[in-house]
């Protein structure tokens, strides 16, 4: 069974279309099956033509002869022999004849057959069924002559030629019979190995038998023609016995007789033969016309919406794991700690906390300066964000051997990370505890301190380097307890400042006043002048920005500070989002009594950093 369906935007033009393309499959069916009798038809209308013309021809060469030589007829025993001769002659070209179209046909079949199953037609010819059906074939095929034979002999057969006769249809009867058991067995043998009708391929096992049964009509036939030949010359050589005059007219009699029986035969298998064409309706039929449909097969909107919903998941899960996976950024603590190093402190972003308490203002007038919003440590010191710096300083001073800090240096790996607000911060809490507390401004290229806590930047430490002004280099905005150094006037070469034996001095003389030093300085990454501070400063924080700093650049910070022997206490993980860390979030409930800290989720501006 074929199914056969078309589409289109229109029900009706895809109903029409799969209906034509049935009939045009049937009407290659029919025109498939009709080749096979077409190349005999063809041939049939050709001899046709050609032995009405013969017959014509030879009429008229008898009547010719007739009125030429004043012969009438020819005796009984020469009419006789013309006419046997006539009839072999027939029978010998009839033979010929259905021999031709029976390998036309069987030619035919073996090429459908080959289209069907290309290379698996296999010849059985060599069968020993085959060749006991062409000798008995071949004894039919004389007993037939033999028995027409007798029956021209004379008009009216006598009783013992009768019983001749009756004999002979009695073995030929045998014979076929014979013929016919034998074929069921080479049918059979054809059929070996083929597909069987139960597994689907009639229409092959269908060829298979026609062309088994065409072989045996081509053998039969064969063995006939050679029969008729062998009796056809037998029958000219008793001709060629009679006078000449006889044998001439006795030759245009048979070549009359002869025409006559071809050209009727010739006739009627032309008209089986059209009848033939006309009847074949091929092998294949319409079981049901199409429908017009009243449902689209497409679009399916409900389908194609639940595809495109598992696809987008799919395709969003797929390219969030990606970015995850390209994403070396920190987001958790814990990133820090996987990486080998030691944390010292969690800050949480303060932009929430500004927003919400400060309005979101950038500075607030405290004490006649306008503070930055970010030094929380003294706009907001109970607040969750001010103990977590409170706790990165406890956590500094449990880690040294004496529990003294001595001289810290801030640093990170790039800017934007919070460094200066951080040292800031911290420099306030130390304040607040009592302790004298010195904030040096280091960062020389893009100093920071003075703007945060509302100060002049000059004079400051270039000015104390070169003239000895650390009494009026240094600021006390807020309590006696901090000073505050910013950066002073810029210079053309900041790290020939830092690295020179002044500044080494001048840290020696602030430690015999201040309890706490602390020095914000430039970027690892971006500069030197963090790395050779390092070196003068007893302990180094490090602080990372969440979301901002990669692990690479935390990595390749931590590597510099190690090749100058800096004693780095740990790192400060800055503006932490609970948002960007999924499951930490019940690692730092601890601040809640301290203030809601759930509030704080999204990152800093940079003008607060």
């Amino acid at each position: 069974m074929v199914q056969i369906s078309a589409r289109d935007e229109t029900p009706a033009v895809a109903r029409r279309l799969a209906n034509l393309f049935t009939e045009a499959y049937i009407g290659l069916t029919q025109k498939s099956s009709r080749e096979r009798v077409k190349a005999s038809r063809t041939f049939l209308e050709q001899r046709s033509q050609k032995l009405e013309q013969e017959l014509e021809a030879i009429e008229q060469r008898i009547q010719r002869f007739q009125r030429n030589e004043d012969a009438v007829s020819l005796d009984q025993r020469q009419g006789s022999l013309t006419e046997r001769i006539a009839s072999t002659e027939s029978a010998l070209e009839q033979a010929r004849i259905e021999l031709r179209m029976e390998r036309s046909s069987l030619e035919s079949l073996q090429k459908e057959l080959e289209s069907i199953q290309p290379g698996q037609l296999s010849e059985r010819l060599a069968s020993t069924v085959d060749a006991e059906i062409s000798s008995l074939q071949s004894e039919i095929a004389k007993l037939e002559l033999s028995k027409q034979q007798l029956e021209l002999q004379s008009g009216t057969p006598s009783a013992a030629d009768s019983a001749q006769i009756s004999q002979i249809d009695r073995r030929i009867r045998k014979l076929r019979a014979r013929i016919e058991e034998l074929s069921d067995r080479y049918v059979d043998e054809m059929m070996e190995g083929g597909l069987s009708p139960e597994q689907g391929a009639q229409r092959v096992d269908e060829l298979k038998r026609r062309i088994a049964e065409k072989k045996i009509q081509i053998t039969g036939m064969e063995s006939r023609i050679d029969v008729l030949s062998k009796r056809l010359k037998e029958s000219e050589r008793e001709l060629n016995a009679i006078p000449e005059k006889s044998m001439e007219l006795a030759q245009l009699k048979r070549d009359q007789k002869y025409a006559e029986q071809m050209y009727g035969f010739v006739t009627k298998q032309l008209q089986q033969v059209r009848v033939q064409e006309k009847s074949e309706l091929g092998y294949a039929s319409q079981i049901a016309a199409a429908g017009t449909p009243s449902t689209p097969v497409r679009p399916r909107p409900r389908r194609n919406l639940i595809l495109g919903l598992m696809l987008g998941l799919l395709g969003g899960a797929g390219l969030a794991l990606i970015r995850d996976q390209m994403d070396n950024r920190l987001y958790k603590p814990d990133q820090i700690r996987n990486m080998g190093y030691h944390g010292i402190g969690v800050i949480p972003n303060l932009t929430p906390l500004i927003e919400d308490q400060m309005a979101g203002q950038a500075t607030v007038e405290r004490d006649g300066h306008h503070l930055e919003t970010g030094l929380i440590g003294v706009l907001k010191p109970y607040s969750a964000a001010t103990e977590a710096y409170r706790k990165v300083w406890t956590n500094l001073q449990l880690g040294r051997p004496d529990g003294e800090s001595g001289v810290v240096l801030v640093t990170s790996p790039g800017s934007g990370d919070g460094k200066s607000l951080t040292a800031a911060n911290l420099a306030v809490i130390t304040a607040q505890a009592g302790h004298a507390t010195l904030l040096i401004d280091g960062d020389l290229r893009r100093p920071r301190l003075h703007e945060i806590f509302d100060v002049s930047r000059a004079p400051g430490l270039t000015e104390t380097l070169q003239n000895d002004l650390e009494e009026h280099a240094m600021k006390r905005p807020l309590a006696d307890n901090l000073c505050v150094l910013p950066a002073g006037t810029e210079v053309g070469n900041p790290a020939e400042v830092l690295g020179s034996t002044r500044f080494r001095e001048f840290l020696g003389e602030a430690r015999q006043y201040f309890d706490h030093i602390i020095v914000d300085s430039s970027p690892v990454l971006a500069t030197a002048d963090g790395p050779m501070l390092s070196d003068l400063c007893d302990t180094t924080l490090c602080v990372a920005r969440a979301g901002l700093t990669t692990e690479d650049e935390l990595d390749h910070t931590m590597e510099v500070l190690g090749e100058v022997g800096a004693d780095v206490a740990g790192v400060v993980f800055n503006a932490f989002d609970i948002s960007m860390a999924y499951g930490y979030k019940y690692r730092y409930r601890h601040y809640g009594r301290y203030g809601p800290y759930d509030q704080y989720q999204s990152l800093p501006e940079e003008t607060s950093a």
